[in-house]
């Protein structure tokens, strides 16, 4: 058994790692056309602001480590061209030496991944404006944004990665701006939610400029001022594009490999393409809303793993299968922690779910512990079932416990009353004798009675 896969990086690698395991004796090798693999991309601002002091702490595998430890022959710095899925065989170009490789295979494993979206805006094309998707990337605005001469930073896009590149620009001592098309911030979020992290981001000296989208770069060689489609001009020394990414697919489109509606390439739950012998996972791919059924594409770290090993499993001879996503995420924005799962009121409502929404504001733990914090809780149930379909929280503390129990809750098909009968643990420093969760529960099935 020869098993190929193209890309490197979270599902590449799970995919690799879980065929070795699956199928000892076969033949791996692993395309690459960067030279790292396995990084930790969520942890690419951390790494910037240099919390994370080491480059290496969110490099999981080396190329080297990666081989030694999974018997895969990992070919970075290599390119694949062409896939000819009628005779199963990979053109690949080695970049370092300028020359071209051919590979047979018996099972393809397509983890192309995303790539920031770049848009055509005069001047995008200066110095000083970066994407960040790769450690590549990161090394170049950490570098850049640690020179004394760097002082005035502009985000554009105000999603998760670009409120959290916001924080750790304002922690290198930088005065940020962000400009957001959308209306308010985190466009994931409903208005009240996001209003209350806008607030946070003022409170804390960022400039928000929203409903506005970046007219023009200006600047001789390097970036220094941006200006708005309504005409605010900000001076800036250094620009991130966060405007957000798009599945990398061009590759498996030519080789005639189906895209679904989303953009991404469609797989069933065994990550097998519309080509037999091919599967795909991770940010290339779609995966299934658990709650509409319907084609998603939510680029994120744990739903590429997830795929990767699904996929991985398949391609050696498995029979595993990925029952699809949530949407679950969760951020830190200075102080806050902001997180989400399920289906917003638009989206229950677009679904026909006849949604209803509950919020609440509970302590994180006993109001007469030392330090308890408020937690804003919004969620949504389906008001003829009354199962839970979609939650939003933010607070400084306890946020991820509560996001947790309402996704598993979501994928059992909970009710209101169910998150009431919940047993959650109860200790002050943790919780309150009714949990969040609980009083949740309590308001929700009151109302929707």
């Amino acid at each position: 058994m020869k098993i190929a896969v193209i890309g490197g990086v979270a599902a590449g690698t799970s995919a690799a790692a879980k065929a070795r395991r699956t199928d000892p004796d076969a033949e791996i090798v692993l395309f690459e056309k960067d030279n790292d693999i396995s990084y930790a991309g969520c942890g690419l601002p951390y790494y910037i602001s240099d919390l994370i002091e080491e480059r290496e702490a969110i490099v999981v595998n080396t190329p080297a480590s990666f081989s030694e430890r999974y018997n895969v022959d990992v070919k970075t710095g290599h390119e694949v061209t062409t896939i000819n899925c009628d005779e199963n065989i990979l053109f690949v170009k080695d970049l370092a030496n300028d020359k071209k490789i051919r590979y047979e295979y018996d099972k393809l494993i397509v983890a192309t991944g995303a790539s920031p979206v770049v848009p055509p805006i005069p001047g995008i094309d200066l110095n000083n404006i970066f994407p960040l998707r790769t450690v590549s990337d990161a090394d170049q605005i950490k570098e850049k944004a640690l020179e004394d001469n760097i002082k005035k930073v502009a985000v554009i896009g105000a999603g998760l990665i670009g409120l959290e590149m916001v924080e750790s620009f304002s922690k290198l001592a930088k005065d940020v701006s962000v400009i957001e098309m959308q209306p308010h911030v985190l466009p994931q979020f409903s208005n009240e939610m996001a209003e209350i992290v806008e607030k946070h981001l003022q409170d804390k000296g960022v400039n928000l400029i929203l409903a506005d989208g970046v007219k023009e770069f200006i600047g001789d060689e390097k970036v220094n001022k941006v200006i708005t489609q309504s005409g605010q001009e900000i001076e800036v020394d250094l620009v991130l594009l966060s405007i957000g990414v798009k599945p990398v697919v061009d590759l498996a489109e030519e080789s005639g490999i189906k895209l679904g509606k989303t953009g991404a390439i469609a797989v069933d739950s065994k990550m097998q393409t519309s080509v037999e012998h091919i599967y795909a996972a991770g940010d290339c791919a779609e995966s299934k809303d658990l709650l509409t059924e319907k084609p998603v594409w939510v680029p994120l770290g744990s739903t590429a793993n997830k795929q990767g090993r699904v996929a991985g499993e398949n391609a050696a001879g498995g029979n595993y299968e990925h029952l699809g996503i949530l949407k679950t995420g969760i951020t830190k924005i200075f102080d806050l922690t902001v997180a989400t799962t399920g289906l917003n009121e638009e989206e229950a409502a677009e679904n026909g779910f006849e949604p209803v929404s509950v919020k609440i504001r509970a302590h994180h733990h006993a109001g007469y512990y030392p330090g308890v914090n408020q937690l804003d809780i919004k969620a949504i149930f389906a008001k003829k079932t009354q199962r839970l379909l979609g939650a939003e929280i933010i607070g400084e503390k306890g946020v991820d416990k509560r996001i947790d129990v309402l996704a598993t809750a979501i994928f059992s098909k909970l009710t209101a009353a169910d998150l009431f009968q919940i047993d959650l643990a109860y200790a002050p420093p943790y919780s309150s004798p009714k949990d969040p969760v609980a009083i949740l529960g309590m308001v929700a099935e009151k109302k929707l009675s």
